[in-house]
């Protein structure tokens, strides 16, 4: 396992990507404020950790890290945003989509947000995994 850790990471990542780009630009679904930071956090690591696997460098998972762990902060503050009437103590959105506007949910709690930051989280949990791997 330790071994496909790095390529499990970038596959997330990948994963991650196309379906941003898909809901986007083929479905045509509004792009809010909080969406296009977990973007900035998403897009790097499909290139960087691309990169990595065909150099086979596994030290990569340090610099990957914070734009992982950050992509989490995000998700999960636009998942609160959209879960708890209200809540919105930093008005992030501004003008543009309501970053607390729910375009799909599935058995009343899994929303785009939420799948964005359980991949955010997977792929912080490959990378620190990439890290102890190199540890040792």
């Amino acid at each position: 396992m330790k071994k496909y850790t790095l390529y499990l990471a970038w596959l997330s990542s990948m994963i991650g990507t196309v379906l941003s780009l898909f809901l986007s630009e083929m479905l045509h679904w509004p792009i809010c404020a909080l969406c296009w930071y977990q973007r900035i956090c998403l897009y790097p690591l499909a290139i960087i950790l691309g990169i990595a696997c065909f150099r086979s460098d596994n030290r990569i998972a340090i610099y990957t890290l914070p734009l992982a762990l950050l992509g989490i902060l995000f998700a999960g503050y636009q998942y609160l945003e959209q879960m708890i009437p209200g809540f919105s103590p930093i008005d992030v959105c501004g003008s543009g989509p309501s970053c607390s506007r729910i375009e799909v949910i599935w058995l009343g709690f899994i929303t785009l947000p939420l799948i964005s930051m359980v991949g955010f989280v997977v792929i912080s949990w490959l990378l620190i995994l990439c890290l102890r791997a190199n540890e040792k």
